[in-house]
Formats: C-alpha cells, structure tokens, sequence
C-alpha cells in the first residue's frame, strides 16, 4: 500500500509539472472569449489593436458599430481585437499619413475619410514618392452622402422660391449684392417698405458657411461642385478649368459671403444650429448631417432647417482603407478586415441608415413609407430619397490644383466674424 500511495503522489505531482510548463508555454481562454486567464505567471496575451482614422462625420454610427464589434469578442488567433477611434478632417487623414505624422495620434491601421478623393491622394502621391502601394487592399466604400446645402426655411424660400434649378447662380447673385438679402427680396417684388422685404433687411449680407477644402471633404466638395457649375459641366475637370480667370473672379464673389471655414463639418453644421439664423443662413453638409440636427434646429429656435440638392451633386463614399506592410502587420491587416466585412454586413447597414446614411448594401432598401426610415420622416424638410446623377470625381491632379488656387488666391479674402 505504501508502495501505492507514493506512486498516486508521484503521478499527481507530474501531472501538475506538466500543467504549470503548459501554462507557461500556452496562453489558456478565459471566460471573455479568448482572455487569457491571467494567474501572475507565463506570456500574457498582447490584443490586436486596430487603431482607425476616420472623417467625423461617422462618428456615431462607427463608435456604436464598434460597442457591437467588440462584444463579440473577435480575434486573431487567440488574441483578442481592440478598436481604437479617432476622428479628424479628411484633409488631415491624408496628410498626415503622407508625411508619417503620428504626433498626436497612434499610427493608424485603417483610414476612412469621408471620400475616395483622399484615398486616391493619398495612394498616388505615396506610390509617387516610394514606389510602393499604401494600402493592402482596395479601399472598400462603407456607405453614401450626398452633400447638400442646409437653409433656414423663410431665407431659402425668398432665395430660391420655386426650387433650386439656379441653385449656384442665385447663390452668388445674392452674395454679389451688398444689400444681401434686401436686394434677394426685391428682385422677388418685396420692396423695402413691404413687411417681407422688411424683415429681410433685418437679416443682413447672405451668410454661407462651409469648411476649409485644404482639411476638410465637404469644403473640397464644394469647390469642385462650384468649377464644375460654372463651367456647366457634370464631368472631363481639367486643371485649365480650375484656373480659368473667369471662373476665379466668380469663385471670390462666392467666397467672399464665406466666414470662417473650419476644418470640420460636423462641428459646422452644431454651431449653425447652436447659433441660430444670426450665424448661418446657408452651410453646406453631408446629408447626414443635415438629418441629425433637423429636429434639434426647430425645437431651438422655432424655425425649421430646409434642405437642398444642388442640380449636380457629389457623394462621398466614405472608403474604409488598410494600411499595407511595413506601416501594419499581418495580424493588425487580418483584425481590420475582420471589423471591414463586419460594417459591410446588413445590421450594420441597417444601423448606417438610421444614423442618415445611404448604405452601399443593395439589399437595404430606403423606404419612404417606413416611419423608422429618417428619409421618410424628415421628407418634408427637402430630404429626398432620388438625388439627381452627381458630378464625376475629378482627377488627384485638377483636386490638388483646386486647392492651391483656393489657398493662394482665395483663403485671404474670406472675412473674418
């Protein structure tokens, strides 16, 4: 029996041995998917973070897709993927990746600014530059916004009373004037001393804001969808169009009813509505943007936002981009395709609609009949479910010609508040 005994004792100790060498060698999973059971003891598990760089517009769609991501507990092998978010101008994604600028923010694994614009930048100049590709995969559309004009509804209505055909040429005719919106009235038949064109001089010059083209999608929207109006072209940009000395004169008229273009949209169209008709008369915003403020706009000031589709528009695409080796590893590469197909998937289409976004699956109808639907519920606002053919993406090179003709011949004269 001693005999026995000592053995048992033996067989339990080796088994015990053995238990602690595997825990040293092999990571165990935990409760939360494959967590390591952390006993003080052996390798810990290091997550694969996916650090994403995105146009802020998104913000909340992406952060609540992200909550969902997460709680699934994805990961690559058996270590778990962590989202990290940081917002910025789309402008900026472009650049600072370019240059490898991680000053600020952690270097990214996947950019997704707000359009193709940058990403097409952005890989023509790298590929200038070293010769190689930035991305690893072809940069994947997540969703679709027009971008639109956003209006108080009496200043809209007086500047465009029978819909928006002339939308850029009445849009600078009423910038153009001095007595601003005294004169919109006027040519309307409200003269000075009628009750309209009374309250229209007491809205002072016609206001437009947009955002800074240099940091920013939708500044550099508009500039393109202003050369291709003036132009009277909806595709074949060049650069001899960009610098058209004709065109540049009604360029500084336009901008000259500009102030203050930040480097952010969302932050444009919040401060319209925080500050009220005082500020903004008209800014021009993704869709979605404009949905999201339409019910906060009138319950504050007891007026309501009215949307318009410029004749032509242009979209934004909102590319989901990966970073290719050596500026991401093979593990950070297969954790952002991972959240990438997960954002492509119809939940999260479905949940990209309710936040007021297009989405790019086709299997995801926009129903105006569906009350839950913000097309359907804020149709009587001027969103619209058929936006007419938009403009064709201009060329990196007409793109970069139009922002340095806006920096070095227009930025100087846009006033100041």
């Amino acid at each position: 029996m001693p005999f026995l005994y000592r053995a048992v004792g033996m067989g339990f100790l080796a088994c015990c041995l053995i238990a602690l060498a595997l825990r040293l060698l092999v990571p165990l999973p935990g409760l939360l998917g494959y967590a390591p059971v952390d006993v003080g003891i052996g390798p810990r598990v290091t997550p694969v973070e996916v650090v994403i760089w995105y146009s802020t517009e998104k913000q909340a769609w992406l952060e609540e897709a992200a909550r969902r991501f997460q709680a699934r507990g994805e990961t690559v092998g058996i270590s778990p993927i962590t989202l990290r978010l940081v917002g910025m101008g789309s402008g900026e994604i472009a650049d600072r990746v370019a240059r490898e600028d991680w000053s600020y923010a952690p270097r990214p694994t996947v950019i997704s600014p707000a359009s193709r614009l940058w990403t097409d930048a952005l890989a023509d100049e790298w590929a200038a530059f070293t010769g190689e590709r930035i991305f690893a995969d072809e940069p994947a559309p997540l969703a679709l916004t027009p971008l639109v004009a956003v209006a108080w509804e009496q200043r809209a209505r007086l500047l465009w009373p029978n819909g928006a055909a002339r939308f850029w040429s009445d849009l600078h005719d009423a910038i153009a004037d001095e007595r601003g919106w005294s004169a919109v009235a006027g040519a309307r038949g409200s003269g000075p001393d009628t009750p309209e064109g009374q309250q229209a001089s007491r809205w002072g010059l016609v206001k437009l804001g947009h955002t800074s083209p240099l940091t920013s999608n939708s500044g550099a929207q508009a500039l393109v969808l202003m050369v291709y109006a003036f132009h009277n072209k909806t595709a074949g940009l060049r650069v001899a169009d960009v610098e058209d000395l004709d065109f540049l004169d009604w360029l500084e008229t336009i901008e000259a009813g500009v102030y203050d273009p930040g480097s952010n949209t969302s932050a444009l169209m919040q401060n319209m509505v925080q500050l009220g008709p005082g500020s903004y008369d008209i800014v021009l915003v993704y869709e979605n943007l404009a949905i999201e403020y339409i019910a906060s706009a009138e319950q504050r000031w007891n007026q309501p936002l009215r949307v318009y589709y410029p004749p032509a528009t242009i979209f934004s695409d909102h590319p989901y981009a990966i970073l290719d080796a050596p500026l991401t590893s093979r593990e950070e590469r297969e954790a952002a395709r991972r959240f990438r197909d997960f954002l492509l998937q119809r939940p999260q289409q479905e949940l990209a609609l309710q936040f007021g976004f297009r989405p790019i699956d086709p299997d995801v109808i926009i129903s105006g009949d569906d009350a839950t639907n913000p097309f359907a519920r804020y149709a009587g606002n001027g969103i619209s479910l058929t936006v007419a053919a938009p403009v064709e993406s201009p060329s990196t090179e007409v793109l970069m010609a139009l922002l340095e003709v806006w920096e070095q011949e227009i930025r100087s004269l846009i006033p100041a508040r």
